[in-house]
């Protein structure tokens, strides 16, 4: 047998097994999967149990509890986990060193007609605000920076009063 071959008990190869679902799961998928941690988690409580004598330590045995383990624990962590993949991003990225940087337009800019600015030999998608309420902002405008996402410009035109 398999267990023999490694010089493991059953219990101990069950625990393994559990080691290396969780370790696939994290490393390699990046805990994207609940079938995996839930068989995980459930081989390692499984090869426990059965190591203490709750369990029979038969291989028929430890692969039914570890089965019926990882459905139970798949549907209690279905719902937190799916709730924790749908947490909000933030809307936009106020904190950068790009933020107050001004430059002008090379072509006009409308909530509707985004666009684009070359700046430190990077193309930037540019689009305004959506607090700026007013209508397209022409060719040669000064704009200053609000905000910053990846490869994205928020802008909005410079009042010079």
């Amino acid at each position: 047998m398999m267990a023999d071959f490694f010089g493991l008990s059953p219990a101990q190869l069950t625990i393994v097994i559990g080691l290396i679902l969780l370790a696939v799961e994290v490393w390699m998928l990046g805990l994207s999967t609940i079938v995996l941690l839930a068989l995980g988690v459930s081989a390692i409580l499984t090869g426990t149990l059965a190591l203490v004598g709750v369990v029979p330590e038969t291989m028929t045995a430890l692969v039914a509890v570890s089965g019926i383990g990882a459905g139970v624990l798949t549907l209690l962590l279905w719902k937190p986990l799916k709730r924790s993949q749908k947490a909000e991003k933030p809307k936009q990225n106020i904190s950068s060193d790009f933020i107050g940087l001004t430059f002008r337009l090379d072509a006009a800019l409308s909530h509707e007609q985004p666009g684009t600015v070359k700046y430190s030999g990077i193309s930037w998608k540019l689009v305004l605000s959506s607090d700026y309420n007013g209508g397209p902002v022409e060719k040669g405008r000064e704009v200053e920076v609000v905000a910053v996402d990846v490869g994205r410009f928020t802008v909005k035109p410079v009042n010079h009063d």
